[in-house]
């Protein structure tokens, strides 16, 4: 295989870790959020800021938002952060993983997204929306990209005497 093409893998590969490392981020504040919610000021406070934001798109919105924010239970608030605390782990590993070039890396981003492929297609079928349709393809680019990846024969290592 060439060494540009070798390179452009790499690369394709740093990225696809870096937008999980990024997703693991995201999630992190998620939990931290949802557990920060707990307390019942910080709640009462966030209602009142999303809400007052939330007026601005409409009543139903504010509606929505206000309802969203106090009908969650501190158990479902306790099981939002735990999960997202999970998946955040996991897009973490996939991340550093595809960063150093593993191929296990490889095998357990394909596996782990296409499994949520199932229930991204279920979302966009009950609401049709830009960013569902934009997850939904991006995620099948980075299976489909990775399943071709793991379908190459492995390079070939210099043995040095």
């Amino acid at each position: 295989m060439p060494a540009k093409s070798r390179s452009a893998n790499g690369t394709t590969l740093k990225v696809i870790g870096v937008f999980k490392l990024i997703k693991a981020l995201i999630l992190v504040g998620v939990a931290l959020g949802a557990l920060k919610l707990l307390n019942p000021a910080t709640a009462d406070h966030a209602d009142r800021l999303a809400s007052a934001f939330a007026w601005r798109f409409g009543p139903q919105a504010a509606f929505s938002v206000h309802h969203g924010l106090t009908d969650l239970a501190s158990s479902q608030l306790t099981t939002v952060a735990l999960v997202a605390f999970l998946y955040a782990l996991l897009f973490a590993v996939e991340g550093v993983g595809l960063w150093s070039g593993k191929r296990w890396a490889e095998y357990l981003t394909i596996v782990a997204t296409a499994s949520l492929v199932p229930f991204e297609i279920y979302e966009l079928l009950q609401r049709v929306s830009w960013p569902r349709i934009a997850t939904l393809a991006i995620n099948l680019i980075v299976v489909g990209y990775l399943v071709w990846k793991v379908r190459q024969p492995p390079k070939a290592t210099k043995v040095v005497e």
